[in-house]
């Protein structure tokens, strides 16, 4: 580590010019400022051995304040971690830097890096109106729920406390003041709400907009408002955005308290921040950590998100977070560490539709929630206008050309739809006509755009374009039918931008772990900007609809909460197998309004067919189901220590990671104890190999028998389980088994997936535990 430091910082400090004020940098996506050579800054996470004080030192803040004068800086610190990790956070020179990561004591020094955040129907989609009134008076309020994110806005109704009994004894936050937020914000819903700017500053220095942005817990940008709505919001009757997805909006767990960590600013989330949010919500007495944003794909010991979430773990508190949006390609998930519940994206049974009606008589189906059923658009036809193919923000249009016209826009990858749609209306334009590309093939996604906006799919874009360029007067009229529900559309299918596996830091860990609900979501909004985020939006709504794994997260968040809430004594591992063994691999459909599960696997949006455990995890989860799964592959704090140590990290690596030193020598050859199987077929080989794991009893009856079944895999790998029954006679027993996977003779060698699942069925009982099994080719 502190070699890869020096090398990156003499390439940083001879390859950049001083005149760049903000640049990304190859090592963690680093930016920094600068001014000459002599004064340029970095800021640096020092993590430290807190054994390794000296002993003249009165306390480790004294011994901090000496490695910054050593090093003759004239800086102070930004935060002073104590508790998750020990160290501080600093700007420094890249020589100042070097000198006090080879200092006594010093275990390693991060580079300060930037995150990015991933961005009512879905509770009824999930089973949650059902399982409520099972639930009856359980109502989880004991519950906290940590959120980093973007802050929130206090005054929503769905933040409101009405019937909550008292804020739970074990809290021990607070809630910050600062611009536009005071303690009366706070109530025995929003308990408590901090804000961490500190690393944002020094990053990007002292800049103005950070007082327009509220520099306090108040959300100006919306995104923590809808996610935390999304996770535990109160009832709130009459909801909807202008009218689409109307109904009762509430949150997976209604009743839980929301603690607010706001670390993301107008430009990102700095790392530093992050950490400094982690330790203040573990004091605070948080139960969950919702986190919607994104960490890099470094190896565990170099990457500060997971060490914070692990000691999280060990401290008892689940963590939750966003797979990321960059599918559908293959291994770009992230938010890597098996101690930490990563969260894919998929559909629900809802949808907006809208046509097109082309001037040859074509009709063409998309979805909107920006056109009226009285809007002019439907009174008559326009003519039609292709914008072309558009990749980057850097785009333009002719105002002759596009006013009074509906404009027909291709774009690629991740570019500001948003502004785009601005860009039009100010030109004149009347509507949009808008295909995302590969991101969303089949245009599920609606956004709230500030022009009125019809989403289309690649085949349907493909139609209009050639309507246009083969017609000498292309024209159309845009027509809404508003919301419908209930199996609108096969659901849930896999969201082609959610990230994918195989997992690229382990690959022998599932990634992600479940998929939930995450395209069209209805959430709560912040006052201070309109839905659409853009300048020229002077709309204000109560609620906006967002699609992206940051909506996935907090579902899972929410149903975690409620699974807490019956089982206290249960622990992150507890939750998160519940969580993955009951989960869904199968698509919704109704019968007379009832729903239930097909025999039809859950789709794939990319392909068209269907998904695989790289694109769903476990599968879709399903709340009910996980409250009572009879069984869980229970994992402890030392059995992550072990699993490091397998993966041959040195024990310098390991005390980074863990903050305690670990004898790798005494670990046996046993595996980590995880839901699901994933291993390379090249691994396999001709032998075979084993995996060996455990089952805890959770039943309430304890005396429980149980027998697997592999599904899956036939005539292609030959999976034995030894022993195949299992009888537990009480709860909380233990019971191991053995997995063995041996290669038939006539597996094809141009596959690159195989795929398959053991299931312990309960003998004379409902309960039913499955375990994901996964081969796949390394070589691709």
């Amino acid at each position: 580590m502190r070699t890869l430091l020096s090398v990156f910082l003499f390439l940083f400090y001879f390859t950049y010019p001083s005149s760049q004020t903000s640049r990304e940098l190859i090592f963690n996506t680093n930016s920094t400022k600068t001014s000459s050579n002599s004064t340029r800054f970095m800021t640096f996470i020092a993590l430290v051995d807190p054994l390794c004080k000296p002993s003249p030192f009165f306390s480790h803040h004294h011994w901090y304040s000496s490695l910054l004068t050593s090093s003759s800086s004239t800086t102070s610190f930004i935060h002073i971690y104590n508790t998750l990790i020990h160290g501080f956070s600093a700007s420094l020179t890249p020589y100042q830097a070097i000198h006090i990561n080879s200092s006594h004591g010093v275990l390693s020094l991060f580079p300060d890096s930037i995150f990015h955040l991933h961005t009512t129907r879905s509770p009824s989609f999930l089973g949650l109106n059902n399982l409520k009134l099972k639930l009856q008076n359980s109502s989880g309020s004991n519950v906290i729920i940590g959120f980093m994110d973007t802050g929130i806005w206090p005054e929503h109704p769905s933040f409101a406390d009405d019937g909550l009994e008292p804020i739970p004894a074990h809290w021990r936050g607070k809630c910050e003041t600062g611009y536009g937020f005071n303690q009366s914000n706070c109530n025995k819903k929003l308990i408590g709400a901090r804000f961490f700017s500190g690393g944002y500053t020094a990053f990007f220095g002292h800049l103005d907009h950070l007082a327009s942005e509220f520099r306090s817990p108040r959300d100006h940008d919306g995104h923590g408002t809808h996610v935390s709505s999304i996770a535990a919001g109160a009832p709130v009757t009459g909801s909807s955005f202008y009218g689409f997805a109307g109904g009762l909006a509430e949150g997976m767990a209604p009743n839980a308290r929301i603690a607010v960590y706001k670390v993301c600013w107008v430009s990102g989330c700095l790392l530093s921040d992050i950490c400094a949010a982690f330790e203040k919500a573990i004091l605070d007495g948080v139960n969950i950590i919702s986190i919607s944003l994104g960490s890099s794909r470094l190896p565990f010991h170099l990457d500060l998100l997971s060490i914070v979430s692990l000691r999280a773990f060990s401290g008892g508190v689940f963590v939750s977070s966003s797979a990321g949006n960059e599918g559908p390609s293959w291994a770009s998930i992230t938010n890597a560490p098996p101690w930490i519940t990563t969260v894919g994206a998929g559909t629900i049974d809802r949808d907006f539709p809208a046509k097109l009606l082309l001037g040859n008589g074509i009709s063409i189906t998309g979805i909107s929630i920006t056109l009226t059923r009285e809007s002019k658009l439907t009174r008559g036809f326009h003519r039609l206008y292709f914008g072309g193919e558009i990749s980057s923000s850097k785009f333009s249009f002719s105002r002759q050309l596009v006013k009074g016209n509906i404009v027909l826009c291709l774009t690629t990858g991740h570019m500001p739809r948003m502004l785009l749609g601005a860009s039009l209306l100010s030109l004149g334009a009347v509507a949009m006509v808008i295909c995302h590309g590969s991101i969303d093939p089949k245009g599920i996604i609606s956004e709230p755009h500030v022009i009125p906006t019809i989403t289309v799919g690649i085949l349907e874009a493909k139609l209009i374009e050639d309507y246009i360029l083969s017609s000498y007067s292309p024209v159309a009229n845009i027509s809404s039918q508003g919301t419908v529900e209930k199996h609108a559309k096969p659901a849930p299918v896999v969201a082609s931008f959610s990230s994918r596996g195989p997992n690229s830091a382990v690959p022998g860990i599932l990634k992600p772990d479940v998929i939930a609900p995450s395209v069209n979501i209805l959430g709560a909004w912040t006052d201070a900007i309109g839905p659409s985020s853009v300048a020229l939006d002077n709309r204000r709504s109560q609620f906006n609809i967002m699609s992206g794994t940051s909506m996935a997260c907090p579902h899972v968040s929410g149903v975690a909460a409620i699974i807490k809430s019956v089982h206290p004594d249960w622990g992150p591992s507890e939750i998160k197998s519940a969580l993955m063994t009951t989960s869904i691999t199968h698509k919704l459909y109704y019968y007379r309004n009832v729903s239930l599960w097909s025999s039809s696997l859950i789709l794939d949006e990319s392909t068209g067919k269907a998904a695989n455990p790289f694109d769903f995890g476990a599968g879709h989860i399903h709340p009910e189901r996980a409250l009572d799964p009879g069984l869980v592959f229970d994992l402890g704090y030392q059995d992550y220590i072990d699993f490091l140590c397998q993966l041959n990290y040195t024990k310098n690596e390991i005390h980074i990671i863990s903050g305690k030193h670990a004898n790798c020598s005494n670990i046996g050859e046993g595996q980590l104890n995880y839901p699901a199987i994933v291993v390379a077929a090249e691994k396999v080989g001709r032998k075979g190999v084993n995996f060996y794991r455990r089952l805890k009893n959770v039943n309430e009856v304890g005396s429980r028998k149980y027998k697997a079944k592999v599904v899956g895999l036939t005539g292609f790998y030959k999976i034995g389980v030894i022993p195949k029954k299992l009888k537990f006679s009480k709860i909380d027993e233990k019971l191991s088994f053995k997995i063995a996977i041996r290669k038939e003779k006539g597996v094809p060698k141009r596959n690159s997936l195989w795929v398959g699942a053991l299931i312990w069925h309960e003998i004379g009982g409902k309960h039913r535990v499955r375990c994901p099994i996964v081969i796949f080719s390394g070589q691709g």
